[in-house]
C-alpha cells in the first residue's frame, strides 16, 4: 500500500497562525486516475495562466480548478484519513516544538492507517519533501518506530516501512493530497466548507488528534 501525505494549516502559536493543523493522507487505489484529474484540468481550462502553473496547490487555486478537481476527486478510487489538531488544546511547554509534534501527529495518522487495514504486507508513505538531514532521518525513525511500536503496534517489520521524499511539482499525487487537507482544514474552520463534502464518503479514518488518538 503507499501513503501520499500532507498537511494544512501551520504548528505556530501567535495571533495570525492557524487555529487548527491537519495532516491528511490519500490511499489511492488507481494512482493513474489521480494523476488525469490535474492533466484534464491543464488541457480543459482555458485560462493560460492556470495551463502553466508549474504546481497545483489547494491555497493559490481559483475556485474553478477546485470545484474541477474534487469532481474528479469523488468519481476516483481512493481513500482518505486524516487528523486535525486544535491549537487552544497544545500545552505551552509544546508550543516550541514544531517538529516534534508533527512526527507524533504523521506517527499517529499512519499507525491508524496501517492498524484499520490490518496491513501485513510492506507499506510506502510518501511525504512532500520538506525536511532535510538530521531532522529527515528522525523523522523516518519516528515514524518507522511509531508505525511498530505505538498506541496501534504492528506486526510490520521496520524493512517493510518505506519512507519517499519527494518533490511536490513532480508527484501529482502529492499535490492532490495537498487539496485534500486543505478542504479538511477548511472543513474544521467552517464546519462544512466549500470542498469537504464533494469526498466525505471517501474518509475512513478522520480525527480529533488529542481528544481521539
Amino acid at each position: 500500500m503507499r501513503i501520499y501525505i500532507d498537511e494544512s494549516g501551520d504548528l505556530g502559536f501567535s495571533r495570525q497562525s492557524s487555529q487548527y493543523f491537519v495532516i491528511a493522507a490519500l490511499i489511492p487505489h488507481d494512482e493513474l486516475r489521480i494523476q488525469r484529474c490535474f492533466k484534464k484540468i491543464r488541457q480543459n481550462v482555458m485560462k493560460k495562466s492556470v495551463r502553466e502553473i508549474p504546481e497545483f496547490k489547494f491555497n493559490n487555486s481559483l475556485p474553478e480548478v477546485k470545484n474541477r478537481i474534487f469532481k474528479c476527486f469523488a468519481k476516483a478510487d481512493l481513500e482518505i484519513a486524516y487528523l486535525y489538531l486544535r491549537k487552544d488544546q497544545v500545552p505551552m511547554k509544546l508550543w516550541d516544538k514544531h517538529q516534534q509534534v508533527y512526527n507524533s501527529m504523521t506517527c499517529s495518522l499512519v499507525a491508524s492507517i496501517v492498524s484499520y487495514y490490518h496491513l501485513t504486507t510492506p507499506v510506502e508513505v510518501v511525504i512532500d519533501k520538506s525536511l532535510y538531514g538530521i531532522q529527515r532521518d528522525l523523522f523516518d525513525h519516528d515514524l518507522r518506530d511509531g508505525i511498530q511500536n505505538g498506541i496501534k503496534p504492528c506486526a510490520l517489520s521496520a524493512g517493510q516501512i518505506g519512507i519517499r521524499h519527494v518533490d511536490s511539482r513532480s508527484d501529482l499525487c502529492i499535490q492532490a493530497v495537498d487539496f485534500i487537507a486543505g478542504a479538511v482544514h477548511e472543513h474544521c474552520r467552517n464546519y462544512g466548507g466549500a470542498y469537504y463534502p464533494s469526498i466525505e464518503d471517501k474518509v475512513v479514518i478522520g480525527y480529533d488528534y488529542l481528544n481521539d488518538s
